[in-house]
């Protein structure tokens, strides 16, 4: 439906200007009408005209408040679009009174609460996993793409859960997917509060620890893998879940080159008998040997 507005073109452009124009002429009639019939007789009554002067003065005045106080709400309506145009929460003040502009005051913020919630929706839905609630990994470049342009430091992992196929294949996916949502609930409790973790992807997660060496963070992983020795992730009668990591340096480099350098030291600890938390500083040594 096409909305139309009325106009006229003898009138300002401006909404402000326009009502204006018409307090004015109103506000003025009686003066006019006065100055008019004294011109006609001849004569001015000049006492009467300057009260009706002030009075007119006056009556102007209180019209360009009344017009400043009418149109308020209207520029906090106009400003309160723009926001939500703009994805922002928006909440205009308390909303009082049945008339027209009050309701297009709910009107604003009731758009602005539905807008709001939808597009917080929508951003969990393209940066959460569904399956663990964690970030997934658009999410994960998200977070981390700021703190690898601020060249914060810190390590970085790749996590894969070993033989997880084989849980899969023998006692279903629904235990898979309980096996993945507890280690992700492990993982992430066990984790500093400034780290990021996500669901890389099938049975993959990643770490990444600002402002943390190697040791600190192999630190944490070990004890994660103690910690599932000790208490298992998973529906019972399944058997002791591991998995193998490759922890790596996040120095200056981009976040793919960093991820690719995890990768080849977890595919080394997979070759190497799983269930081992590998840096590839040690890897680096190895191979020096």
């Amino acid at each position: 439906m096409r909305l139309a507005s009325s106009g006229s073109f003898f009138l300002p452009q401006s909404l402000r200007m326009r009502i204006f124009a018409i307090c004015f002429i109103g506000t003025h009639v009686p003066l006019l009408s006065f100055v008019a019939r004294e011109a006609v007789r001849g004569q001015f009554a000049w006492g009467d005209l300057g009260v009706l002067l002030v009075a007119t003065l006056i009556g102007t005045a209180g019209a360009l408040y009344g017009i400043h106080a009418l149109l308020s709400p209207l520029k906090l309506s106009i400003e309160g679009l723009q926001s939500i145009g703009r994805g922002e929460p928006v909440t205009i003040g308390p909303v009082a009174g049945p008339d027209e502009i009050s309701e297009l005051l709910r009107r604003v913020n009731e758009a602005a609460a539905s807008v709001h919630s939808r597009l917080s929706t929508l951003d969990h839905a393209a940066h959460r996993d569904p399956l663990t609630g964690l970030l997934n990994r658009r999410g994960f470049f998200a977070e981390i793409d700021p703190l690898f342009a601020a060249r914060i430091g810190g390590a970085f992992a790749i996590l894969d859960l070993d033989r997880f196929k084989t849980i899969n294949d023998r006692f279903g996916h629904p235990a898979g997917d309980q096996v993945l949502r507890d280690f992700a609930n492990r993982l992430s409790s066990v984790c500093p509060r400034d780290t990021i973790v996500a669901r890389w992807g099938g049975e993959e997660f990643v770490v990444y620890f600002p402002r943390t060496d190697e040791v600190a963070a192999q630190r944490v992983l070990a004890a994660m893998l103690t910690s599932l020795d000790a208490v298992p992730v998973g529906p019972t009668g399944l058997p002791p879940i591991t998995f193998s990591a490759g922890l790596v340096e996040a120095g200056s480099e981009p976040i793919e080159r960093t991820a690719e350098r995890a990768d080849a030291a977890l595919y080394a600890a997979k070759r190497g008998g799983r269930a081992q938390v590998l840096v590839e500083r040690d890897l680096v040594a190895r191979a020096g040997e």
